[in-house]
């Protein structure tokens, strides 16, 4: 069985205004760094003697934070951990997350030496005064010259891009873009801005302090950036993710198809067996149990019908996602039950209304839908 790994490094030079995200700035904290480090390796050697002769790791993903913030020795070490706990497949897509502003070419070289080979750089924009206003640590020319560095020793990179934010404009947008496409990385994220509780950009909205462009304009760079990825030759594969083909993030494709995954470090979640939990392992899984929870990632039409009707919510939402849509042969291998017996009376609703599409084998969102994925899945899940 497959498994994919996430490692979370809770460190970040300081917060952007937008995030929500369990971190905090490094500067002041550096005694921590060590403890934490060591506290991941040995979550990481407790879940490998449960699980270890059970699954095949084949992606890895150290995300934050901003892994890039501390020293690569201390990313090593995890990578170590992990090579020596798990089974980890030779072609395994091993992602790090970076920050522009915080690279050199003695780093980039390190990650490589530790066995990273994918990079996904938070970028978010192009333009100066956007990255000012959300908080970024670094500038468009930063980002360039990092981007090139990155480039010497790694051929699968990913750019984050954020559109929806205060100070742009469908112009703007439009020189970023081209901007990324020009730099010819080998996948593009693009996500619209949310306005998370608790973060300076949400409190300077509610006071009325921030204008953010309107949904209209949203939708517009969002149509912007379809147009320009096909005209480079990008696959969209996912609501906002673009990649060449067959560079697809295959981390991230599990959680959209729920295959299992563990996580490590604060605020980690992982998902085996059909059970969602905190970092690792959950208490009551021993090394006798590992096969059947292998076995149970598979097929979760003997569960509980409370829990199984949230597996099916948690599968609708990550699986319309996805430009192919959501497999409905899958759905029924999970939950032994079909797609329509459960979904069948809205989605047809939704399909006369020329928002989803049922290809056969799947249902997917139209173009038109696209632009009311949040309504769609509130629609089908009776919120």
């Amino acid at each position: 069985m497959k498994l994919g790994i996430y490692v979370h490094v809770p460190y970040c030079v300081r917060k952007c205004r937008y995030c929500d995200f369990e971190s905090a700035p490094l500067k002041g904290r550096e005694d921590t760094v060590a403890p934490y480090f060591e506290q991941l390796c040995r979550q990481i050697r407790r879940a490998g003697e449960a699980l270890g002769g059970s699954f095949t790791v084949d992606s890895v993903f150290f995300g934050g934070g901003t892994p890039s913030v501390v020293a690569p020795l201390q990313l090593a070490g995890v990578m170590d951990a992990l090579r020596t706990s798990f089974s980890v497949e030779e072609d395994c897509e091993s992602s790090l997350e970076v920050n522009p502003g915080t690279l050199s070419e003695e780093k980039l070289s390190a990650y490589r030496a530790a066995g990273f080979n994918r990079i996904s750089m938070g970028v978010q924009s192009f333009d100066d005064r956007v990255l000012q206003k959300m908080g970024r640590i670094h500038d468009s020319q930063e980002a360039i010259r990092s981007f090139a560095l990155a480039r010497r020793y790694f051929d699968n990179i990913n750019l984050d891009l954020m559109m929806g934010v205060p100070g742009q404009d469908l112009f703007s947008w439009k020189a970023t873009l081209q901007q990324a496409l020009a730099l010819s990385p080998e996948h593009l994220s693009f996500y619209s801005l949310q306005l998370e509780e608790g973060t300076p950009f949400y409190e300077d909205y509610r006071s009325g302090r921030l204008q953010l462009p309107s949904w209209e304009e949203d939708r517009r760079m969002y149509h912007e950036t379809l147009a320009q990825l096909a005209s480079c030759g990008y696959v969209h594969y996912e609501v906002s993710n673009a990649a060449k083909p067959g560079r697809q993030c295959r981390h991230n494709l599990k959680y959209w198809t729920m295959q299992p995954y563990l996580g490590f470090g604060s605020a980690a979640h992982s998902f085996l067996a059909g059970r969602r939990f905190e970092a690792g392992i959950p208490p009551i899984l021993s090394s006798q149990e590992a096969l059947r929870a292998a076995e149970e990632s598979c097929c979760f039409s003997h569960f509980p019908d409370l829990q199984k009707k949230e597996l099916q919510g948690d599968y609708l939402f990550t699986g319309l996602r996805l430009i192919e849509g959501l497999d409905k042969n899958r759905f029924e291998q999970l939950f032994g039950c079909s797609y329509a017996s459960v979904y069948g009376e809205e989605t047809r609703r939704l399909i006369e209304e020329g928002l989803l599409r049922d290809t056969g084998s799947a249902v997917a969102f139209t173009a038109a839908g696209l632009d009311q994925t949040n309504p769609v899945m509130e629609r089908l899940l009776n919120l």
